[in-house]
């Protein structure tokens, strides 16, 4: 009967009504006993609804398997998961506690309630619960081992930058006289074209923030946890085809400090970006976004919100200044953009380079999009064709990572770069960043 109720909740779990009904009858179906087939499968409905925003059902499904049996994991553990997702980490810490009293040595439990005792300020016991986590005789040792050395730098890290440092780092940013608003910043590009001076908008994020460069002390005190950090985010890049922790790329990457430090405008994580990857406990996102805070850049140099490409979209403040160039640079993953440019703004040149786009969103992407490799391949001979006198020229950039080097480029070369990233995406109709919706140009 649970195969059944499984298989219904699998196939309404985009319907949220009707994966309510599902549950609802789980929940009042009395079972004439629950193996151990029929609890994995009821907890998996219970994750369904967890992550379908039903969290009364998902709740009410983990406490029925979890009465069934008392010494149950996988029903208190999901349960813990609910309450690390919603920030609640002394019940997420609690609920784990339950099953180790049960099983001591159970990995996955000590491996999250290492990270939420660290969080919560308790290092001895974060501790104590990573060398809990039983090692000798398995055959993924390796790989538990690498895990353990991870959430030891992620309890270093939050010691060292708490929830409130950092939060408080993005807000003092927020408030300094430098920080533009989407009219200033309008202006500044105004001023840029018109003088057909060098000018660069970046924006960073956790993925540029993975590879900030911080000293040799910063990088030896956390090398676990920046290593998979970079393995992280390039997996979205490059989906494992570069190794984002070695030489060539490692030492390009590291540049991504300068670029901002140089940068006319950078667009950082602002203050609800920083708690909610507090409040989720993110292992990438707390480092990576706080590592972006702790650059120092020079007096009064100019910042926004990360989201600066949203807000010039919905003021239209972007197609004024875009409408204001006879011709246009672009660099992005999509073929199809350079003509649809020229047929709605009317441009009579596009200065178009193409580079691949992100491999980890290649079901967003077409085919065409994503062909071909970014590193090692395009990056240099885009870098090439943008080291010539660009005289003023407007270049949209949308490339990842990488973009933010030609946008450092094209100011060094006379142009004018703004990083706009996910919102090109949306002009060719491909969500490939959540809560963007398909955008159109006109």
């Amino acid at each position: 009967m649970t195969f059944q109720f499984l298989r219904e909740a699998e196939e309404a779990r985009h319907d949220k009504a009707a994966l309510a009904e599902v549950t609802r009858r789980v929940l009042h179906t009395r079972f004439a006993s629950v193996g151990e087939i029929d609890a994995a499968r009821v907890v998996q409905i219970g994750i369904l609804a967890r992550d379908a925003g039903l969290r009364e059902d998902a709740l009410a499904l983990f406490d029925r398997m979890a009465t069934a049996s008392p010494s149950d994991i996988a029903s208190r553990y999901e349960k813990a998961v609910l309450f690390l997702h919603e920030g609640n980490h002394i019940d997420c810490v609690q609920m784990l506690r339950q099953i180790l009293a049960h099983h001591p040595h159970e990995d996955r439990s000590n491996l999250m309630a290492a990270r939420v005792l660290h969080a919560l300020g308790a290092h001895r016991e974060a501790t104590a619960c990573l060398d809990s986590i039983l090692l000798d005789g398995r055959p993924d040792r390796a790989q538990w081992e690498r895990q353990i050395r991870i959430i030891h730098d992620f309890g270093r890290y939050v010691s060292a930058f708490p929830r409130a440092r950092a939060v408080a780092m993005a807000e003092s940013a927020e408030r300094s006289p430098s920080h533009m608003s989407v009219g200033m910043l309008a202006g500044r590009i105004t001023a840029a074209l018109d003088s057909r001076s060098g000018f660069s908008l970046v924006r960073a994020g956790d993925g540029e923030g993975a590879f900030v460069f911080l000293g040799n002390t910063d990088e030896a005190d956390f090398a676990h946890l920046y290593e998979q950090n970079r393995h992280d985010r390039a997996r979205v890049w490059f989906a494992d085809t570069v190794d984002a922790t070695k030489h060539p790329f490692l030492g390009e990457a590291f540049r991504i400090t300068d670029v901002i430090r140089d940068a006319d405008v950078v667009g950082m994580p602002y203050p609800n970006w920083i708690r909610h990857e507090y409040t989720i406990l993110s292992v990438t996102g707390i480092s990576s976004l706080t590592n972006l805070l702790r650059i120092e850049r020079r007096p009064g140099a100019a910042s926004c919100t990360q989201l600066i490409h949203v807000e010039l979209h919905n003021t239209k403040l972007l197609y004024s200044i875009m409408q204001s160039q006879k011709e246009i640079g672009l660099i992005s993953c999509h073929p199809g953009l350079p003509e649809r440019l020229k047929s709605v703004l009317g441009y009579e040149q596009v200065d178009y380079h193409h580079v691949p786009g992100e491999k980890g969103h290649s079901h967003l992407l077409s085919e065409e999009a994503v062909a071909g490799s970014h590193w090692p391949e395009r990056y240099p001979q885009i870098m090439d064709a943008l080291s010539r006198p660009l005289n003023g020229r407007l270049y949209i950039v949308a490339a990842g990572l990488l973009g933010k080097f030609y946008c450092d480029r094209i100011k060094k070369s006379g142009g004018v770069a703004l990083d706009v990233g996910s919102v090109a995406d949306g002009w060719m109709g491909s969500r490939t960043r959540p809560g963007l919706e398909p955008l159109s140009i006109g």
